[in-house]
């Protein structure tokens, strides 16, 4: 019985999903767009049910008897419970793909490095049944490919539907975003928090976030803060290979008095587009808490 349960789990992976064409594009700096055409069906998932004879198990309970002491033994009897198997047929749900209609996308993609960056990236592009989806493979370098645009227009016509999409992206060097994100101690002279960050090269790259909590030992926690920070609210100190952040927490209506009070900075990469190769990195952004106590 379990050997057929795992086979109908399977055959429902199987059929739970439409067929797929996938498209594959070097980036090298050389070619910087190219056309590509797909093509899949879409499909639904429906049920018939098959009977099949297999093994079935129930539990059966008879009484033994128990005898205990000597030269005069004490008998009593207790159930013992085990299990039968015998032969019987299972009703089974099979699933199974019934076609919906074919699909035909036509894509364009675009792609370009910034200044000083050595390309070599593949973009993959996906068709699973009617759902186009644009990724980049890991390459090696360290290098964030972004997706700068993405349009995708449909139509239908008899028994097929036509996708017709657009994309562009853009191939940047992720090493100084990464480096600005090393964070390390974080402080407060009230009212100004601070924290170290690595150098930072173009500050519209860079994010910054503030989480303020009151925290007392007994009880609950309040959220006093909790939402990005605009520029003109972080200031940035270079101080040789290490940037010192500021930020007035007094100037975001925040009264750090008798109490107890976690403070968290983050700092992110904050994205133009969306990154199509996130697998590649362990974290785009960084944060560090400092628990702070005023009496």
């Amino acid at each position: 019985m379990k050997y057929l349960s795992a086979i109908a789990v399977l055959l429902l992976c199987l059929a739970s999903h439409a067929s797929t064409d996938t498209k594959t594009f070097f980036f090298d700096g050389t070619q910087e767009s190219v056309q590509l055409s797909l093509r899949a069906e879409e499909t639904h998932t429906e049920y018939r049910y098959e009977q099949r004879r297999t093994i079935c198990y129930r539990t059966e309970v008879f009484y033994e008897t128990v005898c205990t002491g000597h030269p005069r033994p004490s008998c009593y009897t207790r159930p013992v419970t085990r299990t039968v198997a015998y032969s019987c047929i299972q009703t089974v749900r099979i699933p199974y793909q019934v076609k919906d209609y074919d699909v035909d996308a036509s894509v364009e993609l675009e792609a370009s490095a910034l200044p000083g960056v050595q390309a070599g990236e593949t973009f993959k592009v996906t068709l699973d049944g009617d759902r186009l989806s644009l990724t980049a493979l890991s390459s090696g370098r360290r290098n964030f490919v972004l997706l700068k645009k993405e349009e995708i227009a449909s139509s239908t016509s008899g028994g097929m539907k036509f996708l017709t999409a657009s994309y562009r992206a853009v191939v940047m060097d992720a090493q100084p975003v990464l480096a600005a994100l090393s964070m390390n101690g974080i402080g407060i002279r009230n009212p100004v928090l601070n924290f170290d960050l690595g150098p930072i090269a173009d500050r519209e790259m860079i994010g910054f976030k503030l989480l303020v909590k009151k925290s007392p030992v007994i009880g609950g926690q309040t959220v006093l803060f909790d939402r990005e920070l605009g520029s003109e609210e972080v200031s940035l100190v270079s101080e040789g290979l290490r940037t010192r952040a500021e930020v007035n927490v007094e100037r975001l209506g925040i009264e750090l008095r008798n109490g107890r009070y976690s403070l968290t900075a983050k700092a992110f990469f904050k994205l133009q587009g969306s990154l199509l190769n996130p697998s590649q990195f362990e974290a785009t952004e960084s944060s560090r808490t400092l628990l702070f106590k005023v009496r």
